[in-house]
């Protein structure tokens, strides 16, 4: 029986394996070249700055503080945050606020390592918002973080910096930013950004409950006298208000606090003498 079919099946067989060897090398070097282009490589030799090695410890930090491991997703983060430049620096500033924020909250309430973490929040805070540039969704999600936190009157400059960032729901927020401030202690700022709400609105009904809220706060929040003052540059801008009976009993119970009877008098009388005509004609 000849063996001459064996030995050429066999050198068949020699020469196919290095071709398929280089067949899968080359198939090998494919797939790792597209899964690097994909992941930010674009020809350069060091992958320590890629957009894809910056996803990865993003995701790494996010499945850290998931589980609990603060300090190992802080370390994650730290080369991107070490780099302002970093295309995922913003989102590593964002994520590391929320690294501490969950690892504050995770102390038991009112025990004095819970204080001094939450402390430790505020210069974080105040660092997004130097830092500038969020959308207005991200502003409001700042915004209520800082309540949450009892960072009250940062969480009104994040109130205001929505406001500023989407006209369409301006109102709304400076509305935030004003509870915020009262929350925080500051009823008399609050009460003026209520104020110059009510002098901005053209819709009576809101005009009226804006003026009254506003001019409450700011009273306990600066005096009668100051709130007297800025409540009558209003009602010089919106003389209409000055038709509604609650709003001139309310200026002149202000007067009378503010140690101006004789003006709180003038402006009964007005009120008595209007209702008594409107009385008449009926």
């Amino acid at each position: 029986m000849s063996t001459v079919p064996e030995r050429d099946g066999e050198a068949r067989a020699y020469l196919l394996r290095p071709a398929s060897l280089a067949v899968f090398a080359i198939l090998v070097c494919a797939v790792v070249f597209a899964v690097a282009w994909q992941y930010g490589w674009r020809g350069g030799l060091s992958f320590d700055d890629s957009a894809g090695d910056a996803q990865a410890q993003l995701q790494a930090a996010e499945l850290m503080l998931q589980s609990g491991q603060y300090a190992a997703a802080l370390r994650q983060i730290a080369p991107i945050l070490a780099n302002s430049q970093n295309p995922r620096y913003r989102q590593a500033r964002l994520l590391q606020w929320q690294i501490a924020r969950t690892q504050a909250l995770a102390i038991p309430p009112q025990s004095p390592q819970r204080r001094r973490a939450l402390s430790h929040l505020v210069p974080i805070l105040d660092g997004l918002l130097r830092l500038g540039g969020w959308t207005p969704t991200q502003w409001r999600s700042l915004a209520r973080d800082a309540a949450a936190v009892g960072a009250y009157r940062l969480s009104a400059r994040f109130w205001t910096a929505a406001a500023a960032t989407d006209p369409g729901s301006a109102q709304e927020d400076q509305r935030q930013a004003a509870r915020a401030l009262v929350a925080g202690g500051d009823p008399a700022a609050a009460g003026q950004i209520v104020l110059n709400l009510a002098a901005a609105s053209a819709d009576p009904a809101q005009q009226r409950s804006l003026f009254l809220q506003g001019a409450e706060w700011l009273e306990g929040g600066a005096g009668a006298a100051l709130a007297l003052n800025r409540c009558e540059a209003i009602l010089a801008r919106k003389p209409l208000l000055w038709q509604d009976r609650t709003i001139v009993l309310f200026m002149a119970r202000l007067a009378l606090a503010a140690g101006k009877p004789d003006l709180a008098a003038r402006w009964l009388h007005r009120e008595l003498l209007r209702s008594g005509g409107e009385e008449s004609s009926r």
